[in-house]
């Protein structure tokens, strides 16, 4: 038997074949998991919101379009779908001034070397929730500029300039640092 794309799994998924259902969540768990736990850090809710969006995918199988991207259409639904719990309970819970932005975290590969992790994490200490969202979704998940504007609710051009504005940040950062010849596996707050 040949092994079938994603767009095909999704067809048999939307015919009503469960074992396609089955391989979207098995294929697409740990990418949709890992990017919830960097718009919140509860997993608890994040794993929720994944069973709410499965849910919803299989009650509404057979009126579903055929997405162009797979991965961008999830993680896309899982967004709106955090961010929707979260506005339940920012509602029920606090009363802020409408400004605020959830915390985006950004974790490296556990591969890496230490040398590298703490200086990727001291260059984007300076950058903006949004502007680590974008580089997450653009070098982690492999998403398109249009894919990201799509998911971050901005015009195209934005994502552009979202994007180079946090590389030309970081490597103004990185400049500085080699400037004062600082090393970068040391916290600049406790030395």
């Amino acid at each position: 038997m040949t092994e079938l794309n994603e767009l095909e799994i999704w067809d048999q998924f939307t015919a009503g074949d469960k074992k396609a259902f089955e391989m979207i969540y098995n294929q697409f768990h740990g990418a949709l998991f890992n990017y919830g736990l960097r718009l919140n850090q509860d997993s608890h809710l994040v794993e929720e919101a994944i069973q709410d969006l499965f849910v919803k995918l299989w009650q509404n199988k057979h009126n579903l379009n055929r997405p162009s991207s797979l991965k961008h259409y999830l993680l896309k639904s899982l967004r709106n779908i955090i961010y929707n719990k979260l506005s339940i309970t920012k509602r029920e819970l606090y009363v802020g001034d409408g400004q605020d932005i959830l915390h985006f975290e950004f974790h490296l590969p556990k591969d890496n070397s230490d040398y590298h992790q703490q200086l990727l994490k001291r260059l984007m200490e300076d950058l903006t929730e949004r502007q680590k969202e974008a580089i997450y979704l653009f070098y982690q998940e492999e998403l398109s500029y249009q894919e990201i504007s799509d998911l971050l609710k901005i015009k195209i051009g934005g994502t552009y300039k979202l994007l180079y504005r946090a590389i030309d940040k970081m490597k103004i950062s990185l400049e500085h640092q080699k400037s004062k010849g600082l090393n970068p596996s040391v916290n600049p707050k406790t030395s």
